[in-house]
């Protein structure tokens, strides 16, 4: 765990990073949190388990270890999944939720080959060719062409990629994002490239919570699967401190 910030008067805030485990896909936006609050992130670059309900588990206990009387939880990408299956946990008091370009489902064909082309990919030749899959994968870049996913993304293990990936394939996490008890802000990318088309993403997210007029899904311009332009990040980060103001 990383700390950013000071304790206020609010509940501390659980950021969840995406599939590297590393703070880089949301640390902009935890850079401007924890101005007003006391932001804790979560690393998982280094576990070993071998399924995603055994990472939820680990993370589970060691914050329950931590007796927090509430806490505010946020997610990206795969993130999103640990979080919403975390906020779910009697031992975990929940206040509010955030998710950050979350999926019911991904492209399991392109995660297919993105597991085998990971796993045979040499180390220099991965390194080289990071960057330019983020940027693609998760674009559009805009003015963040410095922003700190690039430099995670050529330092990720890729054996722990290839293994986080492959638990997304086959899978919709449907019942995962409508079991989240609290209330919930989803906010998707317009340009995210990671599911099979962001509009019916986003229109599929507002059925699935309809019934729940405590939870919102909102669209964030010019954005992709990380929020990488500074008008994302921007936009982004005043809705997440609004909605848990």
């Amino acid at each position: 765990e990383l700390n950013h910030g000071q304790a206020h008067n609010q509940p501390p805030l659980i950021a969840i990073p995406g599939l590297d485990g590393t703070i880089g896909s949301i640390e902009p936006v935890v850079s401007r949190l924890a101005h007003r609050r006391e932001v804790i992130v979560v690393d998982f670059s280094a576990e070993q388990n071998q399924t995603l309900e055994m990472l939820v588990a680990e993370i589970s206990a060691l914050l329950a270890a931590q007796q927090f009387s509430a806490l505010d939880i946020m997610g990206q990408s795969i993130g999103t999944i640990l979080a919403a299956q975390l906020s779910a946990s009697p031992k975990l008091p929940a206040r509010r939720v955030v998710l950050t370009c979350t999926f019911t489902r991904a492209r399991w064909t392109t995660l297919r080959w993105v597991v085998r082309l990971t796993r045979l990919s040499p180390r220099f030749l991965y390194r080289l060719t990071s960057p330019l899959t983020i940027a693609l994968s998760c674009g559009p870049v805009g003015d963040g062409r410095q922003h700190p996913a690039f430099a995670a993304s050529r330092d990720s293990d890729k054996e722990a990629i290839a293994r986080r990936t492959a638990w997304q394939i086959g899978r919709d996490f449907s019942a995962d994002l409508a079991r989240v008890p609290a209330p919930l802000l989803i906010l998707m990318g317009q340009k995210d490239r990671f599911v099979p088309h962001a509009g019916r993403e986003i229109a599929k997210l507002r059925a699935l919570l309809a019934e729940r007029p405590e939870a919102r899904v909102l669209p964030v311009a010019n954005a992709g699967h990380i929020f990488l332009p500074s008008a994302a990040i921007d936009e982004a980060s005043e809705r997440i401190e609004a909605f848990l103001q």
